[in-house]
């Protein structure tokens, strides 16, 4: 199950990721009053996963418990990857040299 979970979590943010570019992240430089300021974003990965389940065994149990009615084995596994890009500042070169500003 473990290695289930882990393969479609890959598979999943790999796909997210590749729609994902310097270009999102980046925006086009702007001229402004003479300075030159590029618009950054931040970039935010969720990753999630859940499973349950019930066993098929009666492991660990004892005396007339141990013949109770097993489990069918069944269930069901999910994996999710939620990918947000949202505005965090910009670069300036008011100074100068490249300097980031951020947004509160």
């Amino acid at each position: 199950m473990k290695e289930l979970i882990t393969e479609e979590l890959k598979k999943k943010l790999t796909a997210g990721l590749d729609s994902v570019g310097a270009d999102q992240l980046f925006g086009n430089p702007i001229e402004l009053n003479g300075e030159t300021v590029v618009p950054v974003a931040k970039i935010q990965i969720e990753l999630s996963a859940a499973a349950k389940g019930s066993g098929g065994g009666t492991a660990g149990l004892k005396g007339a418990l141990s013949n109770a009615t097993k489990g069918d084995g069944g269930g069901d596994a999910n994996a999710g990857v939620k990918i947000s890009i949202e505005p965090s500042g910009f670069i300036s070169t008011k100074s100068g040299k490249p300097e980031l500003v951020l947004f509160d």
